[in-house]
C-alpha cells in the first residue's frame, strides 16, 4: 500500500517494500518523536552555539533572524556531519525550559508560558496603547508611567479568546489607563464603549462571557464616550 500521513505529528507510516528513501523517512519520523514525546530544551533565549552537545535540544530566540521560534537539535544532518537541524513548531507543541524551569506553548506564532496553578503573571505596559492578545491570558496587565495607556479588547474575527479568560489591568503609575472595547465587542458593567480606572494601583478584571461579550469589574472611574 502506498505511504500515508498519520494523525498527530504527521509521521509516515505503511511504505510499500523497497520504497525510494524508506530509511531516511522513517529515521526521521523517529527523530521527531525522540524530541517531542516528554520534550525538554535548554533555553529558548540564548543564542545556539556554533557547536552544540549531543542530543541537546534548544529553541531559537524569538529575535534570532533564520529560523526564529524553531525546535533546533543537535544531530546529524543528511549529510552525515554533526548540525543544527531545525523543526517548525505546530500550534500547541509544549516543551520544558531547563533555565527557566517552566513549561512553554506554542501558540499564534510564539512561545507562551504555561501559567502555573496558582501563580498570575504579571505583564508591563510601556506603550501608549494596547490590543489584547492572547499571552495575556490569566495576566495582570501593568501600566507604571505617567503618559495615559489605553487598552483595547478586540472582537471575536480578530483574537478569539476561550469563553472565560480572565484578564487582570491595573495602574500602577500615575498615567490614566483606560479599558476600551473595538467594535462590535460589548463591555458589560459599564454604559459606554469605554472606561478609565480609578486612579494610581486601582484595577479591574476583564472575562470574557462569550463571543464579543465581555464583563468589567474593579475599581472604575466612570464611563467616558
Amino acid at each position: 500500500m502506498p505511504e500515508r500521513i498519520m494523525p498527530g505529528l504527521g509521521l509516515r507510516a505503511f511504505y510499500d517494500p523497497g520504497q525510494r528513501d524508506w530509511g531516511m523517512s522513517l529515521s526521521e519520523d523517529l527523530r521527531l518523536v525522540s524530541a517531542l514525546v516528554q520534550a525538554r530544551v535548554t533555553s529558548r533565549s540564548a543564542a545556539l552555539p556554533a557547536t552544540g552537545s549531543a542530543g541537546q535540544i534548544a529553541i531559537v530566540p524569538a529575535a534570532a533572524g533564520a529560523n526564529a521560534n524553531a525546535l533546533a537539535l543537535w544531530d546529524q544532518s543528511p549529510a552525515g556531519a554533526a548540525a543544527w537541524v531545525h523543526l517548525t513548531p505546530q500550534e500547541g507543541w509544549q516543551v520544558w525550559v531547563e533555565d527557566e524551569a517552566r513549561h512553554v506553548r506554542f501558540t499564534a506564532g510564539s512561545w507562551v508560558e504555561v501559567p502555573r496553578p496558582g501563580v498570575v503573571r504579571i505583564r508591563t505596559l510601556t506603550v501608549p496603547s494596547h490590543v489584547l492578545e492572547p499571552v495575556d491570558q490569566g495576566c495582570i496587565l501593568e501600566t507604571t508611567g505617567s503618559s495615559a495607556v489605553t487598552v483595547t479588547i478586540p472582537d471575536e474575527a480578530s483574537v478569539p479568546f476561550e469563553t472565560g479568560t480572565l484578564i487582570n489591568v491595573t495602574q500602577i503609575g500615575t498615567g490614566i489607563a483606560t479599558v476600551e472595547a473595538a467594535a462590535g465587542v460589548s463591555l458589560n458593567g459599564i454604559t459606554a464603549g469605554s472606561v478609565a480606572l480609578d486612579g494610581p494601583w486601582s484595577g479591574v478584571a476583564l472575562v470574557k462571557r462569550g463571543a464579543d461579550a465581555w464583563v468589567i469589574q474593579g475599581a472604575l472611574a466612570g464611563a467616558v464616550a
